[in-house]
């Protein structure tokens, strides 16, 4: 069957700012029917929100999501029904459909409503770094229409290269980007991740300092020291140039509960005020600023154990502690840390306590002179029983110089007896003088005949 009318919608106004009320009409043009329904929702991806729904033969009724009835009040009058909301939301934005159905002709028509979502500032991070190359990201949320990102270098040229982003809706419809950039060390002082909102030309501006990529270094992770003296446990910043803020800190991890010892804060683009750990209330005369921008903050238990380097050696990265009066409760292990732009390095520094060395020299000068006096009774009774052996060699006299041969030569007879058998032949008499002028040149002991 023909249908004898048409609908219409009119959204006013069409762009609204947050706050503001929006009016939905909805218009049926030619004969107004005796029976009609009219029904306004708005298309959602999941569900359908329906808004307002009238019937001729019941009374208008407001059905509008829970928790939002109370922005919605509709009305019908003579063909049209208008639907206020107010105060209007970004998650309001989107397609609002108004049908009409009489006597089993449908008939509808639809409506954009645009609230601008100017979302959320960026939030731009280091997410790691490979050697002279880092991966910048950038997340904001809360934007209608989809928005513009960007990419910009120190000279404000845009980046393109190595740029990822995707931009898709939530579950309120609005648009949430995450952007991803990779980059080396050396392009450029600064980046920037710049989000614009096409229809109310404005934008949010995220800079980080890569420029301030940095490392934190010692010549040594393990310090020996000795109770009573100082000792430096090193530690330096290494990088191009400082970021914008940075916080650089001191603390014992072990044994026992952690503590910071040391912080130093600063951030040139607004003052600290009050910066430090609240866990060990300082007086006043402790904090040194340097500045309005900065702030140092010590351990008041450290008050006279710990120093930090400080002049010109700090402004060389030279930020080793020196703890004084080693004791042996010094002993653990010590993180010195440097955090900039979520980009965080540490290194554990262990410090070994030992006690002062003993002064032995007296013990050692008199276990010397024990030894010399062991040594020398040997040696005297040696000498003597020497001299007893000679006094009794000269009383015996010529008696005891043959009974020495006989000692000696006893066990050389064999020999002797050997060489006769193998030499036979020869002369007799001859053959023993030359034996015996063997036993006189060879043997050791015949020299006493």
């Amino acid at each position: 069957m023909q249908s004898d009318f048409t609908v219409s919608v009119q959204v006013d106004p069409s762009i609204a700012w947050v706050g503001q009320a929006v009016m939905l009409s909805c218009r049926l043009e030619g004969k107004v029917p005796v029976n009609i329904q009219v029904h306004w929702y708005k298309l959602e991806r999941n569900k359908n929100t329906t808004l307002y729904f009238y019937n001729s033969t019941e009374k208008g009724t407001e059905l509008g999501r829970a928790g939002d009835r109370h922005r919605i009040k509709g009305r019908y009058g003579n063909g049209v029904v208008r639907v206020k909301l107010f105060p209007v939301q970004v998650e309001d934005s989107g397609q609002y459909v108004c049908a009409m159905t009489s006597d089993g002709v449908y008939q509808e028509a639809l409506a954009q409503v645009t609230v601008p979502g100017f979302g959320s500032a960026p939030r731009l991070t280091i997410d790691h770094q490979v050697n002279n190359s880092v991966t910048l990201r950038c997340r904001s949320h809360g934007w209608y229409p989809q928005p513009e990102v960007r990419w910009t270098d120190s000279t404000g040229q845009s980046i393109t290269a190595m740029v990822e982003t995707r931009i898709q809706k939530d579950a309120t419809e609005l648009y949430q980007i995450h952007s991803t950039l990779r980059v080396a060390d050396i392009a450029s002082d600064t980046i920037s991740c710049i989000i614009r909102n096409p229809l109310l030309k404005r934008h949010h501006k995220k800079v980080i300092a890569i420029s301030g990529f940095f490392d934190v270094e010692a010549e040594q992770d393990i310090i020996t020291a000795v109770t009573g003296e100082n000792a430096i446990l090193p530690c330096w910043l290494i990088t191009k140039h400082l970021p914008p803020s940075m916080e650089l800190q001191w603390r014992k991890v072990g044994p026992g509960k952690a503590k910071t010892i040391y912080l130093y804060l600063y951030d040139e683009s607004s003052p600290l005020v009050n910066s430090y750990p609240q866990d060990d209330k300082c007086p006043m005369g402790y904090l040194s600023p340097n500045g309005v921008n900065s702030r140092e903050w010590l351990r008041k238990e450290y008050e006279k154990k710990a120093e930090v380097f400080k002049g010109k050696e700090f402004g060389k990265g030279n930020i080793s502690l020196k703890l004084n009066n080693i004791q042996v409760k010094d002993e653990g292990k010590y993180v010195c840390s440097a955090t900039a732009n979520s980009f965080h390095r540490e290194i554990i520094i262990e410090v070994l306590v030992r006690d002062q060395p003993r002064d032995d020299k007296p013990q050692l000068k008199k276990e010397n002179g024990d030894l010399k006096k062991r040594i020398k009774e040997p040696e005297e009774q040696i000498g003597y029983l020497g001299k007893r052996i000679k006094e009794l060699w000269e009383q015996m006299g010529y008696l005891g110089k043959i009974i020495s041969v006989l000692i000696c030569f006893l066990p050389s007879i064999p020999l002797v007896i050997i060489i006769f058998v193998r030499k036979y032949k020869g002369d007799l008499e001859k053959k023993i003088s030359k034996s015996v002028s063997f036993f006189f040149h060879v043997l050791p002991c015949a020299h006493v005949l």
